[in-house]
């Protein structure tokens, strides 16, 4: 054994036996200087006794010398698995922190652990590891908050599964610290960013629909056939309001071809569910987005929709005044002419085959 070993082993001892906390915590500062720092690998038999002696005597030291210690620690390749785990569960999270961010002596088992019985802060550091594996992924999207499950999304070394994104669209749905974080990452399949299409900000959507733009014909068709999957978002039974109007546009279309000229016309005479209805047949987006549409005063979506119609100009910001709320609407074809021509035709299109999909899987369930 070399000399530096043998004084690693003897100081070792002097720090089991010391019983002054401040001599115990010098001492503790200069064998854990001196382990990480011989450049000597170490045996198993010296790892198994600096876990021992050291998770034996740390307990009892204040939370700033455990932090020290901890920030030393996490670094190291050394295994020395039993202290290491003690400080990644620590209740203190600046000592549990630094292991928990940085260690790669930690077992997904060990990270899983953590996820379902620490805390949410915790959580959060282990969502910034490097190279999140996707079972501990999975688990953090099952037990994280908004906030830890964005900052997941924000590392892009984290692997995330197919099961998990979908969660995780789900969530999504009402969340906008969600959609930032969803949207800006780039290994989302395209059926599950599109499902955010009608719910984010302006911003957002138009970083979709320019994922649409670069898509090919053949990625558009397999984003599709994954895209058949039912929607966890229960918007509950049809509504009376929905079933006439259902009724009210069978009727039209027995005697009447349906068009997008029918959508003011409803507006106009404050039929609402009837609008939705139309907007549902003659688009495929399913009643309720259409509903949301009008009730969020989604001027911004209703371009995106119109557009992929072929809407004229003029009857796209007729509709648009009426959904926003405004008075004179057919005056109206100037202030919105710009938010229908920056829509791309295309990628609208390509859009509204997904939202076609998604509202006949919801529809069958």
């Amino acid at each position: 054994m070399s000399q530096a070993n043998v004084l690693t082993f003897a100081r070792l001892k002097d720090l089991a036996a010391e019983g002054s906390s401040d001599k115990r915590r010098e001492l503790l500062r200069s064998i854990t200087d001196m382990f990480l720092g011989d450049p000597c690998t170490r045996s198993d038999t010296e790892c198994m006794l600096f876990d021992e002696v050291v998770g034996a005597v740390v307990k009892d030291m204040q939370a700033s010398v455990r932090a020290e210690l901890s920030e030393k620690l996490a670094e190291s390749k050394s295994p020395v698995n039993a202290t290491l785990r003690r400080f990644a569960m620590d209740d203190d999270i600046n000592v549990a922190r630094p292991i928990l961010e940085r260690s790669t002596m930690l077992s997904d088992e060990d990270l899983i652990e953590i996820v379902t019985t620490r805390t949410q802060e915790h959580m959060l550091a282990i969502s910034k590891r490097a190279g999140v594996s996707e079972k501990v992924s999975g688990a953090i999207v099952d037990h994280g908050t908004e906030t830890v499950i964005a900052s997941l999304l924000e590392n892009h070394t984290a692997r995330i599964g197919r099961d998990s994104l979908e969660k995780v669209a789900d969530k999504a749905q009402t969340s906008t610290l969600l959609q930032k974080s969803f949207v800006g990452r780039e290994d989302v399949p395209l059926d599950l960013l599109n499902e955010l299409v009608m719910v984010v900000e302006k911003d957002l959507r138009d970083e979709i629909m320019n994922r649409f733009e670069g898509v090919s014909e053949a990625e558009l068709n397999a984003a599709l056939a994954r895209s058949r999957r039912l929607v966890r978002q229960n918007f509950g039974k049809q509504s009376r309001e929905q079933k006439a109007a259902e009724a009210h546009i069978d009727k039209l279309q027995k005697i009447d071809t349906l068009t997008v000229g029918h959508l003011h016309r409803f507006l106009q005479a404050n039929e609402i569910p009837h609008f939705c209805e139309s907007l549902n047949r003659l688009s495929g987006i399913g009643y309720q987005s259409a509903l949301n549409i009008y009730t969020k005063r989604d001027v911004d979506g209703l371009a995106f929709i119109m557009k992929a119609l072929d809407a004229p100009l003029p009857t796209f910001a007729t509709v648009a005044a009426y959904v926003a709320g405004k008075e004179n609407a057919v005056n109206m074809v100037k202030e919105y002419a710009g938010i229908y021509r920056d829509v791309s035709a295309d990628a609208a299109a390509r859009a509204l085959r997904f939202w076609k999909v998604r509202a006949s899987s919801t529809e069958a369930a």
